[in-house]
């Protein structure tokens, strides 16, 4: 492209020259698009843009969204007078508002939010109201605008200096509410009665945390499609017509205050992830049954979960993340499972045993493992027989295998494996920073076969562990001329070679290092 083509081109009735040239495409565009573009970005963003061109000074002012945080600004003095300037200027212009946020975790004014909060709304017709107010030292009420309004379609309430309401106040009226979350907020069983009951179309409901509340009744509400909570004690969640819910999120609860207390059927549910939620083995009886159309199921931490047997057409993500402290024996059945994971801290000697039934021809498994072995011969044989039996039940999938060392003493392992499983790509963390690495290394080798080898070059705290010559020197000897004690694995190798995954060229990438190996029975 000659400079010509590229040169500023302007207008003969713009006598400053900052008219917009004819290659500036998005310049071009009208007002209303570039507008919203910028609300796109974040509030630091949008004011820079005012350095691109004259016409670009003042772009940002009609904004769509307005996002106020105090940690922006040197001052709380120089956050207020940036807020109260700049909604000021959106009402002598008489502009409306997409989305209006506010985040204030210090001391705030409250003149200025019981001031501008009613004209966010009423005058600037706000579609979505997002406070946090997390200064735990105020209490702030809420207008009661804020539940009055018909241009609200999303509402986003968060922190303990919110009062929500007075139970004396009157009905609430949302009528076009799609969306809303209390997050971190005081409420009474009555008051959020009184909210959802004035929400008549409401889609999202999302309670995270919220002090007080005991008793979640969604009796009226058919129109929900995705509900998250975060309880606290023993809140009882009740559904009359869970018929449209497509995604429920569930943490620190009971099962009989949720799935038994139901006995509902989800017959459009596709997303379940449940948070330290107690599930009897007789939970998973009904799981297929009561959520046909489950396409991911999530579980982290939840209990009760020692042995079960799970069975589902529909899943196609099961992701389970555990504390390992106890044992945990599963028989999972899902004929269209097309990614599985397991993490959980390994400490000796629970690690899971889970058998697969039918499975899809083709799938992907990640298991995360934090390991810490002991001395004894005997327990670090009962942990490498337990893994090397792990990912036997994996066998069908392509393993990633990622191993995190917490701790570990020098032994030798000789025996009471099986047969080595193919994984596509086994990760070290925290390895050759001691020297009983090598032989911990000859530990996994001999019970699987990894395609690839990850090493981190760095310990917790970004301490470097090791030179990589070094580690490029010791995985260079892995192919010996004859085999040496227990490396009995040896014979099966190849070829080894340092690989960037980046690039063709071999070298090191962002703190790690990565080996390919070819082992006899791929080619």
């Amino acid at each position: 492209m000659n400079k010509q083509s590229v040169k500023r081109r302007r207008d003969d009735n713009d006598d400053d020259g900052s008219a917009i040239t004819i290659d500036d495409r998005l310049s071009q565009l009208p007002l209303h698009i570039l507008q919203h573009i910028l609300s796109l970005l974040s509030q630091k963003d949008a004011i820079r843009t005012c350095l691109i061109s004259k016409s670009w000074r003042y772009l940002w002012h009609g904004r769509l969204k307005v996002d106020f945080n105090d940690n922006c600004f040197a001052t709380q003095k120089q956050f207020w007078s940036f807020l109260e300037n700049t909604l000021q200027r959106y009402l002598d212009q008489n502009l409306t508002l997409h989305q209006f946020i506010f985040d204030c975790r210090s001391v705030f004014d409250f003149a200025l939010l019981q001031k501008w909060i009613p004209v966010v709304i009423t005058n600037m017709c706000a579609r979505s109201l997002n406070l946090i107010c997390s200064c735990s030292s105020t209490v702030f009420r809420l207008p009661f605008i804020v539940f009055q309004s018909e241009f609200l379609v999303e509402s986003h309430l968060e922190g303990r200096s919110l009062k929500i309401l007075e139970s004396t106040e009157k009905n609430i009226m949302l009528n076009n509410l799609r969306t809303l979350r209390l997050h971190w907020v005081n409420i009474t069983d009555e008051i959020f009665e009184k909210i959802i009951s004035g929400c008549p179309l409401i889609e999202n409901l999302s309670l995270l945390t919220c002090f007080g509340l005991k008793s979640i009744k969604l009796h009226k509400h058919h129109n929900i499609k995705d509900f998250g909570c975060s309880v606290i004690d023993q809140t009882i969640i009740e559904f009359e017509d869970p018929h449209a819910l497509e995604r429920l999120f569930i943490e620190n609860c009971c099962s009989n205050c949720f799935l038994v207390h139901n006995n509902k059927h989800f017959p459009h549910l596709k997303y379940l992830e449940l948070h330290r939620v107690q599930l009897p083995a007789e939970t998973f009886d009904y799981f297929s049954s009561f959520f046909p159309c489950l396409d991911e199921l999530i579980l982290k931490l939840c209990e009760g979960l020692e042995e079960f047997h799970l069975s589902s057409s529909s899943i196609k993500r099961l992701i389970i993340k555990m504390y390992m402290n106890n044992n945990i024996k599963a028989f999972i059945d899902t004929p269209n499972i097309l990614y599985f994971e397991y993490s959980g801290h390994g400490f000796h000697p629970s690690l899971p045993s889970i058998e697969f039934g039918t499975t899809a021809n083709d799938w992907n498994s990640q298991i995360t493992v934090w390991y810490k072995l002991k001395r004894s011969d005997n327990d670090a044989m009962s942990w490498f027989g337990k893994l090397n039996k792990l990912l036997m039940g994996l066998n069908q999938s392509l393993i990633n295998l990622t191993l995190i060392r917490k701790k570990y003493k020098k032994m030798d392992i000789y025996e009471g494996f099986c047969k080595p499983v193919v994984v596509e790509h086994l990760r070290l963390w925290d390895f050759f920073s001691s020297s009983s690495d090598p032989d911990l290394l000859n530990c996994f080798l001999r019970i699987c076969h990894p395609r690839y080898i990850h090493m981190n070059l760095y310990e917790e705290g970004g301490v470097k562990c090791k030179s990589v010559n070094n580690i490029v020197e010791y995985m260079s000897k892995l192919i010996p001329n004859e085999i040496i004690g227990s490396y009995v694995w040896l014979k099966d190798l190849v070829g080894i070679e340092v690989q960037d995954n980046k690039s063709k060229d071999w070298q090191i990438v962002e703190g790690t290092i990565c080996f390919r190996l070819t082992w006899r029975e791929s080619e």
